[in-house]
């Protein structure tokens, strides 16, 4: 039972989104003249050249709502020849394509993507509408106010204006900071409940800076994980009419992981890096390099005395410490009932008769184990036995044949998030040594439990703990292993992963994990890095939040 889900099903979605700059516009032509006169002023100084180049703005009503220059038309070209070789073979053109309100940009997001072409029945797909949190910073200038409702339906018609009757951005003196407190709605607001999975968003040079800002302070804070092909990806300008694609992906509705390409790189963005192949599109097949490669059966633990607990009481306050000590809790590190005891068994014996290669049953080299004591019991349940000997229950066994007995390793990073309830505490390695001989507890680095405490651990924390074990699987050098493990676990790193599958093999990925359940996949590292570490001894990778706890 998954003590941390809500009454809904865990959603986890992604969406391919198009970043556009605007094409050159008049005022910026303006601008740079201006720089350009002061540099042979000798103002070699940036601030020098930034005042002539917003002293040559101010006050110019001839560049309210600067349209696009003819050089910036020809950048819309230009970027639209690249964009049509992407979406013509890799990526789909937007479903929806979102646009600040000011004619730079609204010019640009119409020729980029044909808005206008009605007839167009490619064209014709994109449904346009204007919002006012993407506009570009309000210091006062008239080349970054927009026109009229009036004005600007008539001359962009295919654009939904019905957002723009109201907004809580000031009219001028608008900082930096107040624009990124604006991304940083949108993206949490906004941008999730758009529906569509390919989307465009056409801004401002001081937008897509700030947007880029926002994502890096989640990075820092570890709620997120990016990939970016540039250096410096958090302060590295978009060019006038340059687009960016970027796949956005989100779990039980926070953003997780952020993927940006340039649309060069774009063209290769499926398997960039990857060192698999892709059957022909009609297939159905992937193809993946054997070595790369790593069977994994996931195992809930059997039912637990929590569970029960849990489940006669119809809510989980049972599993709360109250006013004492944590590890005072009768269900503190919950063992298992009679009924998962039988559960675990009856496991045991599905992997002894279950033909594996050329032995009747399921060959495992690894057995990765959390160190909570209803997973260890059902991991010895299921594969403890006499050194040598085959599993009970098998030809095998019957036979006497010797059979090397799979390690028993007891990782840190697989245990059920922490925090809060009892039952996800744990027992002193030392103490666990002494109830489970059996197993290797070299790699679990704290003999006390330095993870448990009153707070709940972070989806985010847990969701880059489940990754981070992944990674570590990866470099093992046992081909078939076995990871006994909970629900909750499962589902925080199962949810990352599913968005390329049919529907039926994603709900069948995504769904809850019951108590015993054997969930099986095949992993495949795209890192060459990886592949050099397999046979390397890997210590924990387990990362203690900052917060005390």
């Amino acid at each position: 039972m998954d003590l941390n889900a809500s009454d809904d099903s865990p959603r986890s979605f992604k969406k391919i989104i198009y970043f556009v700059r605007h094409a050159e516009a008049v005022h910026n032509v303006k601008e740079r003249e201006a720089v350009q006169e002061a540099i042979a002023r000798g103002e070699t100084d940036k601030s020098q050249q930034d005042e002539a180049r917003r002293a040559v703005l101010r006050g110019d009503e001839s560049l309210r709502d600067a349209p696009l220059s003819e050089h910036g038309i020809h950048q819309v070209s230009t970027s639209f020849e690249s964009l049509a070789a992407l979406t013509s073979s890799k990526i789909p053109r937007p479903e929806v394509v979102l646009v600040s309100p000011l004619r730079r940009t609204l010019m640009t997001a119409t020729e980029l993507f044909g808005g206008k072409n009605t007839n167009n029945e490619e064209g014709s797909q994109c449904r346009f509408t204007a919002i006012e949190m993407l506009r570009e910073k309000r210091t006062g200038l008239s080349c970054d106010e927009r026109s009229d409702l009036e004005t600007i339906r008539a001359e962009f018609p295919h654009v939904d204006l019905s957002g723009l009757d109201g907004t809580d951005i000031p009219p001028i003196g608008e900082d930096n900071i107040a624009v990124r407190a604006r991304t940083a709605k949108f993206l949490d607001e906004k941008l999730p409940h758009i529906e569509g999975n390919y989307l465009a968003i056409v801004s401002h040079k001081g937008w897509l800076r700030e947007f880029r800002k926002t994502l890096k302070s989640r990075v820092d804070e570890g709620r997120i994980r990016v990939d970016f092909d540039l250096d410096k990806w958090d302060t590295t300008l978009y060019d006038n009419a340059e687009v960016r694609v970027v796949a956005m992906r989100w779990q039980d509705g926070e953003l997780t992981s952020v993927v940006s390409r340039s649309v060069t790189n774009a063209l290769s963005m499926v398997d960039d890096g990857f060192q698999y192949s892709l059957g022909p599109p009609s297939s159905g097949f992937s193809m993946f390099l054997a070595h790369r490669t790593t069977k994994v059966h996931f195992i809930v633990h059997a039912e637990g005395h929590h569970n029960v607990a849990a489940r006669n009481s119809g809510c989980n306050g049972c599993l709360l410490r109250g006013n004492a000590p944590a590890i005072d809790h009768p269900l503190y590190d919950a063992s298992l009932t009679s009924t998962g005891v039988k559960q675990a068994e009856i496991l045991r014996n599905v992997l002894a008769t279950r033909p594996s290669g050329s032995r009747s049953f399921t060959a495992f080299d690894l057995v990765v184990v959390s160190p909570l004591t209803r997973a260890l019991e059902t991991a010895q349940l299921i594969f403890g036995r006499d050194p040598g000997l085959a599993p009970i229950g098998s030809p095998e066994r019957a036979a006497g044949l010797p059979i090397r007995a799979p390690q028993l390793l007891v990782r840190e990073e697989c245990r059920e998030r922490y925090g809060h309830f009892v039952c996800n505490g744990r027992q002193p390695v030392s103490q666990l040594e002494e109830n489970f001989p059996a197993f290797d507890f070299s790699e679990v680095l704290d003999e006390n439990d330095v993870l448990h405490g009153d707070e709940i651990e972070s989806a985010s924390h847990c969701r880059d703990r489940a990754a981070r074990f992944l990674e570590w699987l990866s470099c093992r050098p046992e081909g078939c292993v076995a990871v006994v493990t909970h629900g909750s676990f499962l589902r925080h790193l199962f949810g990352q992963f599913g968005d390329e599958l049919q529907e039926e093999d994603r709900e069948s990925l995504h769904r809850e994990a019951h108590n015993c359940e054997l969930r099986s996949v095949v992993i495949c590292s795209h890192k060459k890095e990886q592949t050099k570490q397999r046979m390397m001894r890997h210590r924990s990778t387990l990362r203690v939040p900052s917060t005390n706890r």
